[in-house]
């Protein structure tokens, strides 16, 4: 490949002499399961994010299915969820036994639509929701979502895998939310070493809950207030990430450098190309480029992209409502918007350490490939 769409080994060199010392030290330590890395590790990023409470577990979808059970989401409950995301928002629905309810997304800022959302409660009387902060920004109307949320009991959870150093209104989009929840799969823009999550909320009561959940719903010792799930971090994730976070704001404004190249250079080409970003009032953390070819597919624009040596993806080819076990799902319309998107959606190389040689290549790689007649 001339340009891979993801090299994790420019993240890792940085840390690495760093790591591998610590990590001597977790086997020295046995600092296998929680212990005092980890609890660090939670003070940092509770401070980071602008949170009152974060309690690091063993991955995102577990943190997501721990996040609804600590709001006491369970069987007999609707639970909206957008229609384009991972799959992981739609399983841990269905963990925690409650019925999802598709909802479509808005065609500009390709989060969950506020109005359909709205609409959906009055037919379908939501319990909870996960809106889910996609692609490296989120909603245009959070503060719509959560003061709606508030004024009508529904339980609202805030996915925010992909979000890790967005801001909304000048503040951590984690802040202000009842309780949210982040990824440190590898990929993501603060990835760890293997799974990693964390689940955030401003409430004591909330994260004292969460903390039990993860450990089994343990009381104490050998006794327990819940039917909990083992989803703790590890010593040696732990450090990882702690030696990450030295280096994730210079990381991530490279993120945002070569979003902002590929934005500009294709506002050159709009009868080719829909470039999506930020709506106003955020500013995004360049986790991928999303942008959409007018006169060919997706899939037409990725063989063609790697038959040049790009690296692509296409994120989310297929919705939920087209994945098998979601098609009977129920849904607040034709999903349209969604549908539309999935199809014609491709996202260029971006990540941590990428040249802006690199971008360059890329850029026009993607432009002849839409100028190019079938």
């Amino acid at each position: 490949m001339r340009v891979p769409f993801i090299d994790l080994s420019r993240t890792v060199a940085p840390v690495t002499e760093q790591v591998k010392a610590s990590w001597s030290k977790v086997l020295d330590n046995t600092e296998f399961v929680g212990g005092p890395t980890v609890a660090k590790l939670e003070k940092m990023l509770e401070a980071k994010l602008d949170v009152d409470h974060f309690i690091a577990c063993s991955n995102g979808t577990d943190a997501l299915v721990i996040a609804l059970q600590a709001l006491g989401v369970g069987p007999g409950m609707r639970v909206a969820v957008p229609n384009m995301t991972f799959w992981a928002p739609y399983e841990a629905i269905v963990l925690a036994g409650a019925t999802p309810v598709l909802v479509d997304i808005d065609p500009d800022d390709l989060q969950m639509s506020f109005d359909e959302f709205a609409a959906g409660h009055r037919n379908f009387q939501f319990d909870a929701a996960i809106l889910v902060h996609l692609f490296g920004w989120g909603s245009a109307r959070l503060s719509e979502f959560r003061n709606f949320c508030a004024q009508e009991d529904i339980k609202l959870i805030e996915d925010g895998a992909q979000s890790f150093g967005v801001e909304y209104a000048s503040k951590s989009i984690y802040n202000g939310a009842t309780i949210a929840t982040v990824s440190f799969y590898p990929a993501k823009v603060f990835g760890g070493a293997g799974d990693g999550g964390g689940i955030m909320t401003q409430d004591p009561t909330i994260g004292e809950k969460v903390r039990a959940l993860c450990n089994h719903g343990r009381a104490g010792h050998y006794t327990y207030d819940y039917v909990g799930w083992n989803a703790r971090m590890g010593g040696l994730n732990a450090h990882y990430l702690v030696h990450m976070m030295d280096k994730i704001d210079g990381f991530i404004e490279g993120r945002r450098k070569a979003e902002a190249f590929y934005r500009d250079f294709i506002s050159d080409y709009p009868k080719d190309m829909r470039y999506y970003g930020c709506p106003d009032g955020y500013q995004g953390n360049g986790y991928l480029s999303v942008l959409s070819g007018l006169n060919k597919t997706g899939d037409e624009i990725a063989a063609g992209l790697l038959d040049k040596g790009i690296g692509c993806a296409r994120t989310y080819p297929q919705t939920l409502c087209e994945q098998p076990p979601a098609q009977k799902a129920l849904r607040t319309s034709e999903l349209t918007h969604s549908k539309t998107f999935s199809k014609t959606v491709i996202n260029l190389p971006l990540f941590a350490g990428i040249t802006e040689e690199e971008c360059q290549l890329s850029a026009e790689a993607l432009r002849d490939v839409l100028q190019t007649r079938n």
